[in-house]
């Protein structure tokens, strides 16, 4: 059982329908519009959306219509606050682990409603898709990412149906209380992954009083700027994955030098690929699932195997480019110090690839004007319990301890071999999840047992 890390980037996915439960839900303005759900998941389910506006500058303008999965709580408790989740990306839709609540999530739901409200952007929430940089990227997965001419037409198609300047955090911090009030919830929990918890984050700092408890995974405050950081972040998880292919006998024997590998590899592929290919190991390092096959990837591409060609297509979760270079072209790549970003990524095995086309895709992108409150911090009551991998190749561990300084009441749980997400380790639902139930029903970290992420371990390196 595991909320969230069922959503990484790297996971394949489905967006579930819900089973066709009547029901109907009524609050203050904003409303709850109850309809009914697709066949396939479990009972006490209801589905709908909640009307909000795309400006909230103009709440009689373009509205959006955010879609929204209510998972009623099994045996309802008196004043229990319903879970509310954020999921990472930004661009990827929270409905995606309907599923998951269905099955093998029930235990987060056994006395409270899970609300899984997508993102405006994201999934059936006026998704902003780049069909073309879908289509393209799954064809050709070896030439560069964000191609400034398909990023121009993506920004005028979207433009048609969509104020682009409008989708922001701030925005959708709003929208999160919006679907609360629409609901009847006083209060929440939030269960967040990496963005989601920029988002969660600027949620509590907007409404400290609403937020009963939270768990974040993979912390990333805004200030960071991402992706400033995601060469240096990878250099590292990098360096301490390998490091411990160096410690295991046998990784250490089938290969003896991975960073010699790691260099003919590159030199093999040329420039540009080589390029593309680093950013595809720095995404393996993501999960623990995938970071166990690095060692094997770097030697393939050595050889001369393909595997840029070999990793197209798949079953990919649906990303809303478009909700991506909204959020990070107005809320990194205009905050940050560019020019110190590159120099830090140039002295990286990384290197300046995704930040440069990061930045020519801003280049074609229309940005929103300045968030006042974006980097603002805060000391606050709220409980909140930090998972951090150790090996996490984008926001390290520094980062969570850091954030966690605004929380009086708050833990910070580093597992040794977790990544930026922790689906593939060992005794999730043996550490993790209790870990979890038993700090959300306390409402405290006091008296939270973290021993047992010692249990919670990667599985053995792939052979050649």
């Amino acid at each position: 059982m595991r909320p969230l890390t069922v959503l990484s980037v790297l996971l394949a996915g489905t967006l579930a329908g819900c089973a066709s439960t009547p029901a109907t839900l009524s609050g203050p303005e904003p409303f709850f519009a109850a309809r009914p759900c697709a066949a396939g998941l479990a009972t006490n389910v209801v589905c709908g959306s909640v009307s909000v506006p795309e400006n909230y500058a103009e709440p009689q303008g373009r509205r959006i219509a955010l879609n929204v999965i209510v998972f009623r709580a099994l045996a309802p408790g008196p004043g229990k606050a319903a879970q509310f989740d954020l999921e990472g990306g930004p661009g990827f839709a929270v409905t995606d682990s309907a599923g998951f609540y269905a099955t093998d999530g029930a235990a987060y739901r056994q006395s409270r409603d899970v609300v899984l409200a997508d993102m405006r952007g994201t999934g059936g929430s006026n998704p902003l898709r780049c069909r073309a940089l879908e289509a393209r990227a799954k064809a050709q997965p070896s030439v560069p990412m964000y191609p400034p001419a398909l990023v121009a037409d993506c920004a005028r198609q979207l433009s048609a149906i969509a104020d682009l300047r409008q989708y922001s955090t701030a925005a959708a911090s709003r929208d999160i209380d919006a679907v609360r009030q629409a609901l009847g919830y006083r209060r929440i929990d939030l269960n967040a992954l990496s963005y989601g918890t920029t988002l969660a984050l600027r949620y509590i700092a907007d409404h400290p009083d609403r937020v009963r408890t939270a768990v974040l995974t993979g912390t990333v405050p805004a200030s960071e700027t991402p992706p400033a950081h995601h060469a240096a972040a990878g250099e590292r998880g990098l360096r301490m994955l390998l490091a411990a292919c160096a410690a295991d006998s046998a990784c250490a024997a089938q290969y003896p030098d991975p960073w010699a590998d790691l260099d003919r590899a590159t030199a093999v592929l040329g420039p540009e690929a080589a390029a593309v290919f680093m950013e595809k190991l720095r995404a393996l390092l993501y999960l623990p699932a995938t970071a166990r096959s690095v060692p094997k990837f770097i030697r393939d591409a050595a050889h001369g195997v393909p595997v840029l060609a070999a990793r197209a297509g798949g079953g990919d979760r649906v990303f809303a480019d478009g909700l991506y270079l909204a959020i990070t072209c107005a809320e990194s790549m205009t905050r940050m110090d560019v020019d110190r970003a590159l120099i830090e990524s140039s002295a990286t095995h990384f290197g300046a690839y995704r930040l440069e086309r990061q930045q020519a895709a801003c280049g074609q992108w229309p940005v929103a004007p300045a968030d006042p409150k974006l980097f603002d911090t805060g000391r606050y009551d709220v409980p909140v319990l930090f998972f951090s991998g150790a090996l996490d190749p984008v926001t390290p561990p520094e980062w969570t301890t850091a954030v966690s300084r605004m929380f009086r009441n708050s833990k910070v749980v580093v597992v040794p071999d977790g990544g930026h997400v922790l689906e593939g380790l060992s005794a999730l639902d043996t550490c993790m999840d209790p870990m979890i139930l038993q700090f959300v029903e306390a409402g405290s970290v006091r008296g939270i047992d973290t021993a047992c992420v010692a249990t919670m371990v990667r599985g053995s390196f792939l052979a050649p």
